[in-house]
């Protein structure tokens, strides 16, 4: 149980495969688990809140307090109701976690041999994991945004991101953004439209989410495996792609330690960070005569947008 070198055939005889083989076949385990990831992101109207920790996402901003009235003068503004928060909660990304089968090994022979020794020995399902998997899962969730993490999410500012496709609502709702900071639209307040509508809204970012592209295929080393005469016989490729896609979906939902868990709270940050900012003023008191018997009086949003929260997805290993 431990990270072994197999060996392959180079033509008249066996040799340990070398550094740039091990490579090789990682690169292709990744893009296995891309065409098949074992943990998956959607984009719901109103997502299970209890599939990725950390949530619910709070989206906060600032309305126009309520319209006071008189028949004889303006309301004071000690008296008017100030600007209030207008708070949701948001739900829109799904975590699944999809339920994988500890991959066969058919008498113990079924992966790639080494040698142990003057042994020529098949690997183990730990053997596969340790030389490939566990590196391949620690290389899918550092963070970064190239064709190796090929099967992982990241948040972005944008209906467009290179090397990645936008993941789309799956339902009807509130569109395809997963946070939106919006404030209120001072521009659209005037003393002129007392009794002005509460909220009143722009919307300052949007955010997306998208899955990292695969990459094309490239050269995939094929190692040599005990066949059912007991003869050493290299990998077909579809048959070797097949397990190092096994293993890896496997390893990614049931190994402990390399299991892939997205949240908002714990590990690595996948993109960028959903900001809700909120205008801090303490209200500007507006008013307006409509006749001799109907003043009217009302405070809007105003001030300078300051931060709240900041929330970013994220991976970790558990």
């Amino acid at each position: 149980m431990a990270v072994v070198t197999p060996l392959k055939w180079d033509g008249s005889s066996l040799k340990e495969m070398d550094s740039t083989d091990i490579a090789n076949i990682k690169t292709e385990m990744i893009r296995q688990y891309a065409l098949s990831p074992s943990v998956t992101l959607t984009v719901e109207a109103d997502a299970d809140p209890d599939s990725i920790s950390g949530g619910p996402l709070v989206m906060t901003r600032t309305q126009a307090g309520a319209a006071s009235t008189s028949a004889t003068a303006f309301p004071d503004e000690a008296t008017t109701a100030e600007p209030s928060i207008v708070s949701t909660n948001v739900n829109k990304i799904k975590q699944q976690k999809a339920t994988v089968s500890t991959p066969a090994d058919t008498n113990n022979k079924r992966f790639p041999v080494y040698l142990d020794g003057n042994t020529v020995q098949a690997m183990s399902l730990q053997d596969m994991i340790d030389t490939f998997a566990d590196p391949v899962i620690d290389t899918l969730t550092n963070g970064s945004l190239t064709t190796a993490q090929a099967g992982t999410y990241r948040v972005h500012t944008a209906t467009t991101l290179s090397g990645a496709t936008q993941i789309l609502q799956t339902s009807t709702g509130s569109g395809d953004t997963v946070y939106l900071d919006s404030r209120a639209d001072t521009s659209l307040y005037t003393a002129a439209g007392i009794p002005e509508t509460l909220d009143q809204s722009t919307t300052i970012s949007s955010y997306y989410l998208f899955r990292v592209d695969a990459a094309a295929q490239g050269t995939i080393p094929t190692p040599l495996y005990v066949n059912a005469d007991d003869d050493l016989q290299q990998f077909a490729t579809a048959t070797f792609q097949t397990i190092l896609q096994e293993v890896v979906k496997h390893t990614a939902v049931n190994v402990a330690g390399s299991r892939i868990d997205y949240n908002y709270t714990t590990g690595t940050n996948l993109g960028s960070s959903m900001v809700d900012t909120r205008l801090d003023g303490a209200g500007n008191y507006q008013t307006l005569q409509v006749d001799a018997d109907d003043y009217r009086a009302q405070e809007f949003p105003n001030g300078a947008a300051q931060t709240i929260s900041t929330y970013n997805l994220k991976v970790q290993q558990t």
